[in-house]
Parts: structure tokens; sequence; C-alpha cells
């Protein structure tokens, strides 16, 4: 083989290293963002009636990915969720009179009017943040903006009060929220601890509309909720707490 041709082969495989040793979840180095997590093993939590289903009753695995790229500061990036009914899964059943099979997209209007972003806090429960549909929860980071949900390539619902949540873990495997005890979580309680692990993360993304709907829970017409059990992290801003599995 010609000097040239190994000079070559040795300029590809450095740079098959190179790409090796900074691709994997956690190195962080060549991402713009402040932010870059990819989100799997999906499911769907509930449905029209209830949204929460802490019991795990009515959590269905669900084909699909959510990807989340941004910069807290400028409020710049995506946050999305691509997936897939299975029969495992069944239909989304997002209102009374609405029921989806096939591909649907969550797609976050990120940098939009309303858009929130919050970093290292506790959301729910009696946290004093948010609604208490939650037990108080960990956030690595959170954020609030409009959303479109498309369906099989079509919008059907727009700008939909978005939120996702990569937090500490508290959907266990049968897909309850529940202490050690088997003690439900429910909204009434007041001594919440015990619901959440801190050795774990989660992803969440939900939306919904604001008009009211009593027969559903939340007393929203339209809801839908999805949740990722596994959350590898590319990159992450440092705050108050480690994040598990993921160092700099």
């Amino acid at each position: 083989m010609s000097r040239t041709l190994i000079l070559i082969a040795a300029g590809v495989a450095l740079l098959a290293a190179l790409l090796l040793l900074t691709k994997g979840p956690g190195s962080g180095s060549r991402s713009p963002y402040d932010w870059d997590l990819l989100a799997t093993e999906g499911r769907i939590i509930g449905g029209y009636g209830d949204n929460f289903a802490y019991d795990g009753e009515n959590v269905r695995p669900i084909g699909g990915q959510a990807v989340l790229r941004l910069n807290g500061e400028t409020q710049e990036g995506v946050v999305e969720a691509q997936v897939f009914t299975t029969p495992e899964s069944g239909p989304i059943v997002m209102a009374k009179d609405a029921s989806f099979e096939g591909e649907i997209r969550l797609v976050m209007k990120v940098g939009a009017p309303g858009t929130r972003l919050a970093e290292y806090i506790y959301l729910h429960g009696d946290s004093g943040n948010e609604a208490p549909v939650m037990p108080k929860l960990f956030n690595y980071l959170a954020g609030w903006a409009p959303l479109d949900v498309y369906v099989n390539g079509k919008l059907v619902y727009e700008d939909l009060a978005g939120h996702f949540m990569f937090s500490e873990g508290s959907r266990r495997s049968d897909g309850t929220i529940r202490k050690d005890d088997g003690t439900i979580y429910s909204p009434k309680l007041k001594a919440e601890r015990g619901f959440t692990d801190p050795e774990r993360t989660e992803f969440h993304l939900v939306a919904h509309t604001t008009e009211p709907d009593p027969n559903n829970f939340p007393p929203h017409t339209v809801w839908i909720h999805l949740y990722f059990n596994k959350v590898a992290v590319e990159k992450a801003k440092p705050g108050s707490r480690p994040i598990p599995g993921y160092s700099r």
C-alpha cells in the first residue's frame, strides 16, 4: 500500500474513533444546544375521562419517541413527539368523540408567545408550582408553550396548551404512581412523600384545551398525555442535582 493510501486510511480511522467518542449520550461535546434529549419506551396515559390513570389500569405501551433540543436562555429549539398506535395501545381517545389511530405528532411551538422554561425546579404536588395532578416532582427541565397535534399528517388540534417535563421517576414498571406500601397517588393526599424515585428519569409531554368539560380529568375538552420511560441525555446544563446516568 502506498504511503498516501496509508495516511488516508489512518485519517478515516481517526475520524471514526472521534465520532464514537463524541456521539454517545452523556458526552454532550458536539451538541449546539443547552439541552439535548431523546426519550423512548413511550406509553399513552389514560384517555378521555381519566388522563392520569394513577392506578396504571389504562397505561399502554406505544411506539415512537420524543426529541428535545433547546437553548434555555434564547428559548430556541425543538420539542416534538412522534408516536404510533399499536394493537396493544389501541386508539388514543383525546376527547369525548375524538379517537385516533396511526401516526400522532405533537409539535411544541417553542419561542411562540407564552413559552416558558424552568430548570431544576419542583413542580406539582404540594410544591406550590402547578396543580397537584402529579406528586411533588423534581424537574431537571420543564416547559410550557403552544402545541399542535397532527394525526397521519393532518393538523387536528392547533395551539393547545402544551407542557413537558424531564423529571425524576414517578411511574413504576406497571404504570402506577404508588408508594412501596402500595398506596396509589391521589391529588387529595396531603402527606405525599414516597411516590418518586430520584435514581431514575422520565419524560412527560401533555397537551390540552382550556375549554371546560366536567366529565374529563383534568376537566378540559381535549387531553393527550404521553410518558417516556427512557431518556438518553446528550447534553444538559448543570444544576442543583446531578442527572442520573449523565456526566459532562
